[in-house]
This record gives structure tokens, C-alpha cells and sequence, in this order.
């Protein structure tokens, strides 16, 4: 056990510790409540509540004290709505990821043909796009397995040394646009793969429309742009770990940079 544990003075129950647990509490709070995959609805919401109250009193007693603890209720206030901005700020980078790939899906199924074919998101709960919930699922099992959920954890705790307790963060809407086109940017390099391809194929109908007029293009538009597309889709999906990682390691840097 590290020295700072032994000391029973953190464990106190005292009214400066109980302050600083729920300010902890709040910024933990923020964080899951954004936090793709551990803050869905799939996990049952008693499950929710107690992981985060567990956490807090794990990482509690490492972060460092504010100088200055809130002195009455509306103190103590105005740090719970700093802290619980700066726990939503460092989730919301992790959520972009995620509406990042479900653009990309939705691009592809605009073009392949799927747009009418909705299916229930089970991360969301609400209809989403076939190539976009298979994109969004994928992204979820990559984040379990890389450790983001740990790193994003352990971004919160890095980020009292940047934004200690009681300060506002700093809003920076050129850093925030710059992640989110970056982020953008990312989505059409993801579906550009089969979106070239289809492009391809409608070209190629085109010629054959203009050459063929006997042929039904319409009747073999549909069923080739699907089977085209989930040909290409399919080894999309072999190398897509591989694209999708660097970005996870990046994705606690990226929040912390937004604190600073």
C-alpha cells in the first residue's frame, strides 16, 4: 500500500475530507455520465452509481487538495458545477470517437443502399444505420481492450494538476473546433474506402445505361451497390483496429490538452 494510504488521517471523517470526496465525486460523475460504454444505459444504473462511488474513494486520497476548500453551500456549489464541466469536457472527447465511427456508417449506408434499413442501436437505444451500429459495436469491444476506460480514469486523475479543484476551465473553442475537424476529418477517411468504390460502380453504370438502354439498370443498381459494398466493407473491418488504435492512445491526451 503507497505511504499516502497509511495515513489515517485521510480516512477522518471529517467535513474538509467529506467536501473533498464529493468534489471528486462530481467530477467522477461528469466523466461516466459522457463516458461511452460505462456510462450507457445498458449497465444498470445501481451499478453505475456504485462504481463511481467506489472509484472516488479510491482515487480520493491521491489527488491533490485544493488550497482554498469551499466555505458553505453555495461555495461548495459553484466548485461541484467546475468540477462536474471538467468531467464532462474529458467524456465528450471519448463520445466524439464514437459519433465519429457512426457518421462514418451512416455515409456508407447512404450510399450502399441500407439508409431505409434501420436497426435498433443497443448502445443507444434508438434506430441506427446497419454499417454504423456494426462500426459503433466494434468501437466499443477495441475500447474494453485497450485500456481506454482505465486511461480515461487515470486522465481524471492527471488532470487535477492541471486544473486543480475550485478553478474554472478555461474554454477553448479554437482547441474544440480543431479536435472536432480533426475528428470529422477522420469519419470520411474511415467510409472513403467503399465510398470510392461505389463511385466506381455508379460511373460504371452510368456507361452501361448510356450503351445499353435495353439493360435495367435500376433492377441491378440496388443489389450490386450492396453486394460491391459489403465486399470492400468486409476488408474495411480487417484493418480496422489497426486504424482505430492510435487514436485511442491519442484520446487522453487530446482531453487533457483541452484543460490546459
Amino acid at each position: 500500500m503507497p505511504p499516502v494510504l497509511d495515513n489515517p488521517a485521510i480516512w477522518a471523517l471529517t467535513q474538509k475530507n467529506a467536501y473533498l470526496w464529493v468534489l471528486v465525486l462530481t467530477r467522477m460523475s461528469g466523466l461516466m455520465i459522457t463516458m461511452p460504454l460505462l456510462g450507457q444505459e445498458r449497465i444498470a444504473r445501481t451499478v453505475r452509481v456504485a462504481m463511481v462511488g467506489l472509484m472516488t474513494i479510491v482515487i480520493t486520497p491521491v489527488v491533490p487538495h485544493p488550497p482554498d476548500m469551499p466555505q458553505g453551500v453555495w461555495s461548495l456549489a459553484g466548485f461541484m458545477a467546475s468540477e462536474l464541466f471538467v468531467g464532462l469536457i474529458l467524456g465528450t472527447v471519448v463520445s466524439w470517437m464514437i459519433e465519429m465511427v457512426a457518421l462514418a456508417g451512416q455515409l456508407l449506408d447512404m450510399q450502399m443502399g441500407f439508409a431505409f434499413a434501420q436497426m435498433l442501436d443497443p448502445a443507444t437505444q434508438q434506430s441506427s444505420a446497419f454499417s454504423g451500429t456494426i462500426l459503433v459495436q466494434c468501437t466499443l469491444v477495441f475500447i474494453v481492450v485497450s485500456g481506454l476506460h482505465h486511461r480515461m480514469i487515470l486522465a481524471l486523475v492527471g488532470s487535477y494538476n492541471i486544473l486543480p479543484m475550485g478553478q474554472a476551465p478555461p474554454i477553448r473553442p479554437i482547441e474544440m473546433i480543431t479536435l472536432f475537424g480533426l475528428i470529422l476529418a477522420k469519419a470520411f477517411q474511415l467510409a472513403m474506402p467503399v465510398l470510392l468504390v461505389l463511385i466506381f460502380v455508379n460511373v460504371l453504370e452510368g456507361f452501361a445505361a448510356k450503351f445499353m438502354p435495353q439493360l435495367q439498370i435500376i433492377q441491378l443498381a440496388f443489389p450490386l451497390k450492396i453486394a460491391v459494398g459489403l465486399f470492400v466493407f468486409g476488408f474495411m473491418l480487417q484493418e480496422f483496429s489497426t486504424w482505430l488504435h492510435p487514436m485511442l492512445e491519442r484520446l487522453p491526451e487530446w482531453a487533457l490538452k483541452i484543460l490546459r
